[in-house]
Order: C-alpha cells, then sequence, then structure tokens
C-alpha cells in the first residue's frame, strides 16, 4: 500500500464537540455541579438550556461507530458533557477522561501561532519581516514573510524532504520520524528546494511553515520552543498535564494500528506507539495536552488572557483559506477548527461564537481513529444546532 503521510493532519473532518471523561467519577471541580451517569460514564449539566447539545452529544457518544476516546463540550463557564469512551489508560483500568494526555499533533499550530502574535505584541518581531532575516542563507525564500507562513501561503512543500523520499526510503523516514536529524539538515534539504508556488499567490497546508516559526521563536528568545510555550503559554493557562514531547510522558494507550496504514514497519519506526522527542515537528505538531488543559487554553486564547484583539483578529483571519493555526469550518456563523494527527492519535479543537450558548468549545481526543465519518457527522450535527 501507498505510504501516506497522515501526521499533523490538516483538518478535513470536522470532530464533535465532546469530551471525554469517567471511569468513575471525575476529579473536582472540573465536574462539579454536572450528573454523573455510570452506565453511560458521561457527565453532563442539568440546565434546561443545553438540552439539545447534551442529548446530541449522548446519541453520539452511545453510537457503536463511536471511536474510543475523550470528548467535551463546554462554554466560557461551564461544561456541558463530558465522556471518556471505551480506552483505558497504561493502568489498564482508568478510563480515559479530562486529564488523561494524548498527542494533539497539529492543534500544536495555535500554541506556535500564539507564541510568535505575542512576541509581535512586545515588538520583537513584525509579521512582515522577511525570512531572510532569520535565514539569510534561504535564498529561495526571497519573498516569504513571517505572516505568509502563519497564514500557509509560503510554497514551502509540506516536510522538509520531498514526499516520494520520505516515501520510499525507509531508513530516510525512520530516521526523519525519530528526531535523527539537527536543525542544520533539515535546514539544509529545505534550502534547496524549490517552493511549490510564489508567496502569496495561494494557500497550501505545509508543517515546515510552523517548524520554521518554532525555530524563529528559538531565535528571538534564546529559549527552547518547549521552554517558552511551557513559561507563556502553559504557565499562564494552568496546563499542568501538557508538554511537548518527552519521552515516555503519555499516559493514554494508543489503539493497534490498522495494518496496511502504512508502507513500513510501523513498530519499528515507533515501537513505543507513540512519538519520542520529536524535535523536527516542533512547532507544528510535537505537543501533548488533555481535553481540561485544551479547553483552558481555549478560553484563555479567546478571553484575551494570552494575546489581544487585535492579534485574535489577525489569528482568525481565514480570507485566503487559512487563520493562524485555525480554519473557518462555520457556516451561518464562523467556526474555528483546527485537527492533527499523528501515528496513534487523532485530535479535534473547534471553537465558535453562537448567540444562544455564547462560546462553544469542542474537544474531541482519540487513540487512532476507526471510522472517520462519524467525527465528522456529528461535527456537522452541532454546527447544524448551535
Amino acid at each position: 500500500m501507498r505510504y501516506r503521510i497522515r501526521f499533523f493532519l490538516i483538518p478535513v473532518i470536522i470532530a464533535a464537540m465532546l469530551t471525554g471523561c469517567a471511569a468513575g467519577k471525575s476529579s473536582m471541580p472540573f465536574t462539579e455541579g454536572l450528573a454523573y451517569d455510570e452506565a453511560d460514564h458521561t457527565w453532563t449539566t442539568q440546565e434546561e438550556a443545553f438540552r439539545k447539545p447534551v442529548r446530541i452529544m449522548r446519541q453520539e457518544c452511545s453510537a457503536p461507530d463511536t471511536d474510543s476516546g475523550v470528548y467535551l463540550l463546554a462554554t466560557d463557564d461551564r461544561v456541558i458533557f463530558l465522556c471518556g469512551v471505551s480506552a483505558v489508560e497504561t493502568d489498564g483500568a482508568t478510563r480515559v477522561n479530562e486529564y488523561t494526555v494524548f498527542e494533539i499533533g497539529s492543534v500544536t499550530k495555535t500554541f506556535t501561532a500564539t507564541a510568535v502574535l505575542q512576541l509581535w505584541e512586545q515588538g520583537k518581531l513584525d509579521l512582515d519581516d522577511p525570512l531572510g532575516k532569520y535565514f539569510p542563507e534561504f535564498e529561495k525564500g526571497a519573498g516569504i514573510t513571517i505572516r505568509r507562513l502563519l497564514h500557509m501561503q509560503s510554497g514551502l512543500r509540506r516536510e522538509f524532504f520531498p514526499a516520494e523520499d520520505l516515501e520510499n526510503d525507509h531508513d530516510l523516514l525512520k530516521k526523519y520520524y525519530t528526531d535523527g536529524f539537527s536543525d542544520e539538515e533539515l535546514l539544509a534539504a529545505l534550502f534547496e528546494a524549490e517552493p511549490g508556488h510564489v508567496p502569496e499567490t495561494g494557500y497550501e497546508y505545509s508543517n515546515v511553515n510552523y517548524t520554521l516559526l518554532a525555530i524563529i521563536i528559538e531565535k528571538i528568545t534564546g529559549k527552547s520552543y518547549g521552554a517558552y510555550i511551557r513559561e507563556h503559554i502553559f504557565s499562564v493557562c494552568g496546563m499542568e498535564h501538557s508538554y511537548c514531547t518527552e519521552p515516555g510522558r503519555l499516559t493514554s494507550v494508543p489503539e493497534p494500528v490498522p495494518e496496511g496504514t502504512y508502507a513500513f514497519d510501523f513498530n519499528d519506526v515507533f515501537p513505543t506507539g507513540y512519538m519520542s522527542d520529536f524535535r523536527t515537528a516542533r512547532g507544528a505538531g510535537d505537543i501533548c495536552s488533555c481535553a481540561a488543559d485544551l479547553l483552558a487554553f481555549d478560553r484563555a486564547l479567546t478571553g484575551g488572557k494570552l494575546i489581544s484583539r487585535e492579534s485574535l483578529d489577525e489569528m482568525f483571519n481565514t480570507e485566503n483559506g487559512y487563520g493562524c493555526g485555525w480554519l473557518n469550518v462555520g457556516r451561518l456563523e464562523p467556526a474555528y477548527l483546527h485537527s492533527g494527527g499523528t501515528p496513534s492519535y487523532i485530535s479535534h479543537n473547534l471553537y465558535c461564537r453562537t448567540k444562544k450558548y455564547g462560546s462553544l468549545y469542542l474537544i474531541i481526543l482519540n487513540p487512532s481513529l476507526r471510522n472517520p465519518s462519524h467525527a465528522e457527522g456529528i461535527i456537522k450535527n452541532i454546527l447544524m444546532n448551535y
């Protein structure tokens, strides 16, 4: 079977507004005031105003084809629905819950964009800075700016190495996805390549854009990407369970990857079943987090605790296809989503403003997907009813 790069998936399917919890009782105060249903492993609000979204979430999470994982739906000031489906943590007994850590893949990009906009507000960079200011040896990068990286309009290819090379060279692939390359080697490979198109002439999803942004963050601050994110985002939001990839820190167990998904020996490349200190993906897909922490981040972000209103306007500007770590998937009203995929995990993070409920946040974290169309159906159901 042809190898498919699905790491850090661009949101094509739009996961549902749900959350995961529940083996026995969930910890306070996250579920304080919610009703626990032991049979369904769900925590729900009893407020009449949220009866419809609760009903939708209950139906979707009890469906036979529901993927295991954590499902969360919340507003700015309350959790509406929380459910942990099927999977258990590494102790073999604890059902996945709001504090179970998953790889979030490309949802990482929203954190990177936030960090860049923070530095912009501090006057430490300009969004129209040319790439040559930070990588003077990248002659083919003329015309590319930080703004173009943020909005995926740089014309740079998806990965540092051509897709055909990663597809056909198992040793190169294994080295690439086990952090076997230095920054110098990665950048040298990028600098030799021709851009896919002229900057600013079109939107093309590329992980390289956000890894370059992570390196720029490091150049400006003198800190590692992970250290900056921990100090200026995780700590501010109280995200105590989140981190950039570190060996052995995941608490959930990925489901077996279906045979034939990859044209290489999955267990050879990922013997632990998940990424380990994957620096080649920093900025683009290397954060690990949980539903409770992601909700804290979303609330802080949209509430102005991390960046200003001007920066939020830039972040949610999807006029040319891609914002800064978000895609607009709304119908009648704006709704912003980013999805992420790693070898064993799929994540979705959705934010929308509604007239009836105010801000709504959907977070869904899965240890792989059996039925992607189910997640797509959930999100469509929610968007039609909010």
